[in-house]
C-alpha cells in the first residue's frame, strides 16, 4: 500500500495577528466544521487524488492508486485507524497514534505560522501563512499554508525534510470544498470486510506489517 507516503502529504500544512505559538499540526488539520471535498497530493512518490469527508474528530478519505482504490479512517476520538482496500473488502486496523508515527511523527509535529495576507483559492477565501513545522530527529516542513475562515486546510505547499536530512517538495489541495454535515457512516467499517488487528505492532514496524500482510489479504 501507498499509506506512508500518502499520509506524509496529508501532514503538510484566524487571528488577526502577525506570528502565533507553536500549535500543534494534529489539532489544525482536526477542523471543527465538517465538509467535504477533492483533494490532490503531490510529493516524490507521485500524486494523488480523491475525496474527502470529515467531522470534528473523524476523517474518510478514498484515493486512487496504480493497484487500484484505497481509503483511510481516521478516528481521532477513538484513537484509531483504519487502511481499506476496496476492491479486496479488507481492511488492517491501526492505533491513531501509529499512524502518526508512521507518517513520520505528525503526532507531536508542532507547527508555528506567520499571517501573510488574504487570498482566494479555488474560489474560497483564505488566509495565507508562512509555516515551519518542526517534527521528531530534526525532520521539519518550511512552506506555506491557506486556511478558510473555518480553519479548514485548503492548500499546502513547501519542502519536507526527513531526520536524514533528504528533502522533497510537496503540496496539497482541496477542490469542490463544500461545507455542512457528512455522512457519519462512512467512518464505520463496512460491515462484512475481513480485517486484520495491528494495533499491538510497534509503530515502526507497521509499514513492514502491513505489506507482509498484503499478499495473503489480495488471495482471499
Amino acid at each position: 500500500m501507498h499509506v506512508k507516503a500518502y499520509i506524509v502529504g496529508i501532514m503538510l500544512l484566524a487571528a488577526p495577528m502577525t506570528g502565533r505559538a507553536a500549535e500543534r499540526a494534529l489539532d489544525l488539520l482536526d477542523a471543527p466544521v465538517s465538509y467535504s471535498a477533492d483533494f490532490t497530493v503531490s510529493g516524490d512518490k507521485g500524486t494523488y487524488h480523491g475525496s474527502v469527508r470529515h467531522a470534528p474528530g473523524r476523517e474518510y478519505r478514498d484515493f486512487a492508486t496504480k493497484d487500484g482504490g484505497q481509503a483511510v479512517i481516521l478516528r481521532r476520538d477513538t484513537n484509531a485507524a483504519y487502511l481499506l482496500k476496496p476492491s479486496g473488502k479488507w481492511y488492517v486496523g491501526l492505533g491513531f497514534s501509529a499512524v502518526g508515527a508512521l507518517a513520520g511523527g505528525l503526532d507531536t509535529l508542532t507547527v508555528d505560522r506567520v499571517r501573510q495576507g488574504a487570498e482566494t483559492v479555488g474560489g474560497v477565501k483564505t488566509t495565507r501563512y508562512k509555516i515551519v513545522g518542526n517534527g521528531p530527529k530534526g525532520s521539519r516542513f518550511d512552506g506555506l499554508a491557506w486556511f478558510s475562515a473555518e480553519g479548514i486546510l485548503v492548500k499546502a505547499a513547501g519542502t519536507l525534510t526527513e531526520s536524514n536530512g533528504r528533502a522533497s517538495q510537496v503540496e496539497t489541495h482541496l477542490t469542490n470544498l463544500r461545507l455542512g454535515k457528512v455522512d457519519e457512516s462512512v467512518f464505520e467499517l463496512p460491515a462484512g470486510w475481513f480485517g486484520m488487528d495491528l494495533r499491538s505492532v510497534p509503530p515502526e514496524r507497521i509499514a513492514q506489517a502491513v505489506e507482509s500482510l498484503r499478499p495473503l489479504l489480495e488471495r482471499r
